[in-house]
């Protein structure tokens, strides 16, 4: 996955929880639970994006460490 790619997942992910939270108004979007479960979600695209490019032995240990 190179970084356009990576970054337009990540977009993509925070978008899908946008949706959600304004249906659900769980968080409100000023607040630190609002940009902790953002950072979460990409944290969690980009451990996907090491898993399915590197299998079960992908490093995750420095996610914002480039592998191109």
């Amino acid at each position: 996955m190179n970084k356009g790619e990576s970054t337009y997942a990540i977009r993509m992910a925070q978008n899908n929880f946008d949706e959600w939270n304004d249906a659900t108004e769980c968080f409100s979007k000023d607040s630190s639970y609002y940009y902790e479960a953002l950072a979460t979600i990409e944290d969690a695209v980009k451990i996907g994006a090491k898993v399915a490019t590197y299998g079960m032995e992908a490093d995750l240990e420095n996610l914002d460490k480039s592998d191109e």
